[in-house]
């Protein structure tokens, strides 16, 4: 990472911030020029597609007495600083090799097939080790039309090329790939059956370990924090919390979330039947709020890919909602294999309402436990 400083005539520092964030003593040396006491700052992140939650409290501070502008070259950051209410400028660039295809006329514009988004898909393995082979082809090739028109490339095969040539247009494939639809207390009638149907035979553990398959930006794995806390089980608890996009990772670790929308989340939390205020686990700013350092280090955030990663540990309680119904019965089968692995005896595991185990095999490895809230408990070894 370089810091590049200098001042206009105007007497406004300009800091330019390229390459990533992505160790302590980075953040501590960015941290440690934003302290310096100047009037008016402008600050460029050219590389970055997240900012850890103290430069985030950092921006936030300066903003408030009107001592800096922020200018981000990465569209995600620029989703996730806006959605939390900080003030950015975002510099859209146009990547190498697209201005001039971006002129292409319709008449090269074809229907897209499902072997050549198949191959397209196999390239992408080969070049950035992402598997999208098993996801289903209808959902990715809706996906691929959406980043073509917002790229203003009409040719499939021009779109191919930049991608697979273009890092930063691969990213934003990626992002239009990642599904990250969560909220706190999600499906409040399930975390309601969760803490009167597991929960209490949870609690006959001395240690107890759950996994957030497909955790997305972090709320459901806080929402079980905030569950468990209420039920004086946090304290003997591990959750381990995984997704395949690294941004909605490093969001989650942050645990800072927008103020808008903040009635529907407590009215979730009052349905799945919390016995507290849910706002006494933020700590509220104007126009986001920070989750409580507690329920943050009960929780263990990483990258890790459902489809080529394996499984993990063992646990008493996986939870993997709204994240098979994008793949492939084949696929869905061989996860539920991983995810009978990775439980230990009795597990359970929840799925999302729309999701089961009746199409993909899953049976062979699950038995019903509660159907209507997709609640399903591991087989003995010998019915497996």
């Amino acid at each position: 990472m370089n810091i590049n400083i200098h001042y206009d005539g105007k007497g406004i520092r300009h800091m330019a911030i390229i390459g990533e964030l992505d160790t302590r003593e980075k953040i501590q040396q960015l941290l440690s020029h934003m302290e310096q006491n100047i009037e008016e700052t402008h600050i460029t992140f050219f590389d970055s597609s997240i900012l850890h939650w103290s430069i985030i409290e950092k921006l936030y501070a300066l903003q408030k007495h009107k001592r800096s502008r922020v200018f981000v070259l990465k569209p995600y950051l620029y989703a996730y600083l806006s959605k939390i209410g900080i003030r950015s400028y975002y510099v859209a660039q146009e990547p190498e090799g697209c201005k001039k295809e971006s002129e292409v006329t319709t008449r090269n514009s074809k229907a897209l097939y499902a072997q050549q988004v198949m191959d397209f898909l196999t390239a992408i393995y080969d070049q950035y080790g992402y598997d999208y082979t098993q996801y289903q082809i209808d959902s990715i090739m809706r996906r691929i039309k959406l980043c073509m028109l917002k790229e203003n490339i009409q040719s499939f095969e021009v779109f191919k090329r930049v991608v697979l040539e273009n890092e930063e247009v691969f990213e934003r494939l990626f992002l239009d790939f990642s599904i990250n639809i969560t909220d706190f207390f999600r499906d409040p009638e399930v975390f309601a059956a969760i803490r009167d149907k597991i929960l209490p035979y949870l609690d006959s553990f001395h240690h107890i370990k759950i996994w957030c398959a497909g955790c997305s930006t972090g709320q459901e794995a806080y929402s079980l924090a905030i569950m468990l806390d209420e039920l004086n089980m946090l304290n003997k608890t591990q959750i381990y919390a995984t997704d395949i996009n690294p941004f909605v990772v490093e969001e989650a670790e942050n645990g800072l979330y927008p103020l808008a929308g903040i009635e529907n989340n407590i009215r979730n939390y009052r349905n799945a039947k919390g016995s507290k205020s849910f706002m006494k686990y933020f700590k509220v700013k104007e126009t986001y709020m920070e989750i409580d350092v507690r329920l943050k280090k009960s929780i263990l955030f990483f990258q890790h890919s459902l489809v080529n990663s394996g499984s993990i540990n063992e646990f008493q309680l996986i939870l993997c909602r709204n994240v098979l119904i994008y793949f492939s019965p084949d696929l869905q089968k061989n996860i539920l294999k991983n995810f009978y692995c990775s439980l230990n005896q009795n597990g359970f595991l929840i799925l999302g309402k729309r999701e089961g185990i009746l199409n993909n095999g899953g049976h062979q490895y699950f038995c019903n436990y509660d159907p209507e809230n997709r609640m399903f408990r591991r087989r003995a070894l010998k019915e497996a």
